[in-house]
């Protein structure tokens, strides 16, 4: 098992941040809504995520929503930003891209094969 675990320090309070199935819960307690992937391109969900993956890791956390909005630098919520998607990332094992010189080599086979057929 990968350890998706990332310390960063937010609003001076050092905190762990791990993806998994529980920021998901607490994502939808505090949004009221399924958790989707395809919804984190808006503000609100995207702080709802990040604040979800904050509380599950760190329950004592003295760091609440209204303080992320309002007391956070840019930053600070850039760096969570990153913390969060890198952990999701590696949680959901989503394959990274391939490089361009091997869709290069993988598209040149696909279309060798398809002339042989």
């Amino acid at each position: 098992m990968t350890d998706n675990k990332q310390t960063i320090t937010i609003l001076g309070e050092q905190v762990d941040i791990r993806f998994n199935m529980a920021v998901e819960i607490a994502y939808e307690e505090i949004t009221g809504e399924p958790f989707n992937i395809e919804t984190l391109n808006k503000q609100k969900n995207s702080l709802a995520l990040y604040m979800a993956a904050i509380i599950t890791a760190n329950p004592d956390t003295k760091i609440t929503i209204e303080r992320l909005m309002t007391e956070a630098s840019g930053a600070e919520i850039g760096q969570l930003a990153t913390a969060v998607i890198e952990s999701m990332t590696q949680w959901m094992h989503i394959p990274e891209v391939l490089p361009k010189e091997d869709q290069t080599e993988k598209k040149d086979a696909d279309d060798e094969d398809k002339t042989k057929n």
